[in-house]
C-alpha cells in the first residue's frame, strides 16, 4: 500500500476490531522501508498506540465495522504519520494537562505533545466529522 511519492497508507479494520499492535507494527515497517530508521521508532510507538487507541474508544472506529487509517511520509528529515478515524467523536482532541496522577486516562494526547516535535488534527468534511491525528518527528 505504498504510494509513488514515498507515502504509504493503509486501513485496518476487521470484524473483530482493530488490533491497535498491527496498526503500531505497519507504521514500524514503513518508517523502515523509507529508510528513516534513525527516528525513535519506541516513540513513535508510543504515539501510535495512543492515537489509534483514542480513535477506538472516543468515535466510530471502536464500533462494529470501524476501523482506523493510517499514513507514514517523510519528507527533507522529518517523519510525518497520520491516523485517521471513522468520525463520530463529541469532541476533537485536545492535550490537557494531566492534573490527577492516578487517573486512568487522559494523558495520550499530553504525551504525543511532548514527543512530538510537531503534531495537531484535521477535521474532514462531510456528516462524519473523521478526524486525522498527526504527528512529525526528525530523523535523530
Amino acid at each position: 500500500m505504498n504510494g509513488p511519492d514515498g507515502r504509504g497508507d493503509a486501513r485496518f479494520a476487521g470484524a473483530a476490531g482493530v488490533d491497535v499492535r498491527a496498526v503500531r507494527r505497519w507504521v514500524r515497517r514503513e518508517i523502515e522501508r523509507l529508510g528513516a530508521v534513525r527516528t525513535d521508532l519506541g516513540d513513535v510507538d508510543l504515539m501510535v498506540d495512543e492515537i489509534a487507541a483514542n480513535a477506538l474508544r472516543h468515535t466510530a472506529s471502536g464500533r462494529s465495522g470501524g476501523g482506523v487509517g493510517a499514513s507514514v511520509r517523510e519528507a527533507a528529515g522529518v517523519v510525518r504519520v497520520e491516523i485517521t478515524d471513522d468520525g463520530g467523536a463529541a469532541s476533537l482532541p485536545v492535550a490537557g494537562a494531566v492534573t490527577d496522577a492516578w487517573a486512568e486516562g487522559g494523558r495520550g494526547l499530553a504525551l504525543v505533545a511532548a514527543l512530538a516535535e510537531r503534531w495537531g488534527f484535521d477535521v474532514g468534511d462531510g456528516s462524519r466529522r473523521r478526524v486525522t491525528v498527526w504527528f512529525e518527528v526528525g530523523r535523530r
